[in-house]
């Protein structure tokens, strides 16, 4: 009997639920590599398949299928989050990349549409306690397990994840062009709250994570990457959007407290409360840098004009101190 309303016909529907299910289901990293397992695909979609002569066996030629699907995705996710992927290393990173996948199978034809969700969900495992004792999650966590056996410091993941995000935002926001104060913008700019960009935020870096860009792509070092170094201070970037691209800052300490204060406070009060907080050496360079730092906000285009009514929210995904581990 022919199939009615135009449905497709049985043999079909069994063809691609059993293809999907093969393509979806995890490579096995158990011999220390991901691979697949061509004993568990399904004989009759094993069967339809058909093998030239002299070619690989039909088996092989799905498995060639199902490992390629999964390597475009491992790398869709570490082109994504490059310095988490790095911060953990590619191995332990690929293995939360398969749960993720695993929890939310990709469903758009765009790879990057697979990366959607993963960032929150690593930062939940990352908030949950980790290491062994009573604070442990009773059945433990996949995700959180992972963590810890790559041995990379949360704090360090932690940072990378936010580095990755910020980055990201950055990259998928419009561009709102240079704000060219008036001399009237100008006279009420101490009793004003400044505007930011939707694509500015800041993130701090105490290890060396800013130039695995997802620009430049993952890290490309051939053999084992070098451990990766932790700065003898804190560092601070700004990421945003400019006219030529996405852009990775690095601006001064100071400078980067008078700009989280602006987001919450008139500028007049923000740089007093900044220079309340500074010891005497630091209320110089304070006062001396300035105007030249107004000027890098301005010709970056960070500042968007002045803003009105309630407090400029964060970024969506910032914390109440942007970048602090």
């Amino acid at each position: 009997m022919s199939p009615r309303g135009g449905d497709p016909p049985r043999w079909l529907r069994e063809l691609q639920r059993d293809f999907t299910a093969v393509l979806r289901a995890p490579l096995d990293p158990g011999a220390g590599r991901f691979r697949e397992r061509q004993e568990r695909y399904p004989a009759r979609l094993v069967a339809q398949l058909k093998g030239g002569p002299g070619g690989p066996a039909p088996a092989e030629r799905l498995a060639v299928y199902h490992r390629q699907y999964w390597m475009r995705l491992f790398t869709a996710l570490q082109t994504s989050f490059p310095r988490v992927a790095r911060a953990m290393s590619c191995w332990h990173f690929n293995h939360l990349a398969a749960l993720h996948l695993a929890e939310r199978p990709p469903r758009h034809a765009d790879l990057d549409d697979a990366t959607r969700g993963f960032a929150e969900r690593l930062h939940r495992a990352l908030e949950r306690p980790g290491g062994a004792g009573p604070r442990r999650p009773p059945h433990g966590d996949a995700w959180c397990r992972r963590v810890e056996l790559s041995r990379a410091p949360r704090a360090m993941v932690r940072q990378a994840l936010r580095m990755d995000e910020a980055e990201r935002r950055a990259h998928a926001s419009p561009f709102e062009g240079l704000w060219r104060p008036t001399p009237e913008e100008l006279s009420r700019l101490a009793g004003s709250r400044l505007r930011f960009a939707v694509s500015c935020s800041l993130a701090e870096e105490d290890w060396d994570l800013a130039r695995f860009s997802r620009l430049a792509g993952a890290d490309r070092d051939e053999g084992a990457p070098e451990p990766i170094r932790r700065h003898p201070s804190t560092r601070t970037w700004v990421f945003a959007r400019s006219a030529a691209g996405t852009t990775t800052t690095s601006v001064d300490p100071l400078f980067a407290r008078l700009f989280e204060r602006c987001r919450e406070l008139p500028f007049g009060q923000a740089l007093a409360a900044v220079e309340q907080g500074c010891t005497a050496a630091e209320a110089a360079q304070l006062r001396a840098n300035l105007q030249g730092w107004i000027a890098l906000a301005l010709a970056s285009g960070w500042w968007t004009g002045l803003a009105s009514g309630e407090p400029c929210a964060r970024p969506e995904g910032s914390s109440d101190a942007p970048g602090r581990a």
